[in-house]
């Protein structure tokens, strides 16, 4: 159907049901009320027993008239049941009412179970209430729903024409109760940081500005939670986490967010070889506490959690695609060597951290599938890290890696307020060269390193990124509610 034809179709559908709400109205009906006592779900009544008198409420998903008999199918979030109205029953005024309802309204019904001829478990209706008159059809059940980027723009009805979709967002709230129980167990208290940030750090990232009208100044959006629980472990808590929104101004992609849910959990007086066990512990219960298996499949790869995982060592990776980052210590040196493994992003300007990473992520993280730990990260992709006494050239670092992609990064936190200040120094050196990315000297945060810090490891996850490969979903896009998209023209 044309655009203009459907347009018009829709907007004389629209126009109809307004005019019924004009009769309910003026029949004195409210086809808006506020609530349906004693309602009980849908699930919970199909367990009752024949002849049970049971209260339930839900949309209209299906109608069928047949003079002086109707049977619908009422949905709520807890599933679906047939209803049967008949004249006889709740009287010739009350039936009449039926023709100003149409399929997406909600209705609350109470009546006895019985079952029909084909043994469908079916409400038969002694009293009803409208309780929402929608204004707008439904989708078309197996073609309404088929562009893509109209089910992500408009969840809501993908998930009226196919209530599984909803199950996704299901499972990511029992993922993140999980979290949150298995960190509370540890003795760990969450807290809240702000969201409005004077200089944002934390992360390698590029953000959002905002501006606070009654201070006329301008903020950024967190990219990272990290400097604020580092300010509370000097303050002289001991363990802490928190869930909470970042926002990065980065391109979109695959696995990738503008704005998402961030886990980072701060554990005093431990070291990295305490956060790997930790992070197996917590990463294992969480998974087999949601999926029933520790066995994730994503695409044609079955990845096995199962502590404990093994370890690659970042230097030694690069060794196997014949860089050894020893001999390159500078950008100008390791320039030539990423514009000849064919690395279309390395550019005159850019930082020897920035080379790297980007060499990593184009020529070797593909081909790591299975769940491990990446460890031994150079210093120049980890300025708040703290340096491996034995070799001063890396870190203390983790990541988890799987299906070739990083969910998960922790330190050995770097609490040497001068080594601290030196590599931000670096990196605002780098900002002023060019890069957007890189992070900013927080005074603030370094004259609170200055009080003193104790050793502590730190973790975080994006809990979207994640789930996604958990669930097997081609896109992280699929695992949001309603994920940020073009404004329609």
């Amino acid at each position: 159907m044309p655009e203009e034809q459907s347009t018009s179709r829709l907007e004389e559908i629209r126009a109809g049901r307004i005019a019924k709400v004009a009769k309910l109205r003026a029949l004195g009906i409210d086809p808006y009320p506020t609530t349906f006592e004693g309602r009980e779900p849908i699930a919970d009544a199909r367990e009752q027993p024949i002849d049970a008198s049971v209260r339930v409420a839900g949309r209209i998903v299906l109608w069928r008239r047949h003079g002086g008999s109707t049977f619908a199918q009422l949905r709520d979030e807890s599933g679906q049941l047939q209803i049967h109205l008949r004249k006889d029953v709740v009287g010739e005024e009350r039936y009449e009412l039926i023709k100003l309802l149409d399929v997406g309204d909600f209705l609350g019904v109470a009546g006895k179970l019985f079952t029909t001829k084909t043994g469908e478990l079916t409400v038969g209706v002694e009293e009803f209430s409208i309780l929402t008159k929608a204004l707008l059809p439904l989708p078309e059940k197996w073609h309404g729903l088929t562009d893509p980027e109209i089910i992500v723009r408009k969840r809501h009805l993908a998930m009226i024409a196919d209530a599984t979709n909803a199950d996704v967002l299901k499972q990511r709230a029992e993922f993140v109760r999980r979290m949150r129980a298995f960190l509370d167990g540890e003795g760990f208290i969450e807290v809240a940081t702000p969201v409005l940030e004077s200089i944002p750090g934390g992360a390698d990232a590029e953000p959002f500005i905002t501006h606070h009208n009654a201070l006329d100044t301008d903020f950024y959006l967190r990219i990272s939670l990290e400097l604020a629980h580092k300010r509370l472990i000097v303050g002289g808590l001991e363990r802490v986490y928190e869930i909470g929104r970042v926002f990065r101004n980065e391109g979109l992609g695959r696995e990738h967010l503008q704005d998402y849910d961030l886990l980072e959990f701060y554990w005093a007086y431990a070291d990295l070889e305490a956060l790997k066990r930790l992070v197996e512990r917590f990463y294992s219960s969480i998974i087999e506490g949601t999926f029933g298996t520790l066995k994730i499949t994503y695409g044609d790869d079955e990845l096995d959690f199962t502590p404990p995982w093994p370890e690659a060592d970042y230097f030694e990776l690069f060794r196997g695609i014949d860089v050894d980052l020893h001999q390159y210590p500078t950008a100008e040196a390791l320039l030539p060597v990423a514009q000849k493994l064919g690395i279309k992003e390395a550019v005159s300007g850019m930082g020897r951290g920035r080379l790297i990473d980007v060499i990593y992520k184009r020529k070797i993280r593909p081909a790591l599938i299975r769940p491990q730990f990446l460890v031994g990260h150079p210093v120049d992709i980890s300025p708040l890290a703290k340096r491996d006494s034995a070799d001063s050239s890396r870190v203390q670092r983790l990541q988890v890696l799987m299906a070739g992609s990083e969910v998960g990064n922790g330190f050995a936190e770097l609490n040497d307020p001068l080594d601290q200040r030196e590599r931000f120094e670096e990196q605002q050196r780098l900002r002023e060269a060019g890069d957007k990315e890189a992070q900013r000297l927080d005074e603030e945060f370094l004259e609170a390193l200055e009080y003193g810090m104790p050793p502590t490891a730190g973790f975080g996850v994006s809990i979207e990124r994640f789930f996604m490969y958990l669930t097997n979903s081609p896109t992280i896009r699929d695992v949001v509610a309603f994920p940020l998209t073009r404004p329609l023209e």
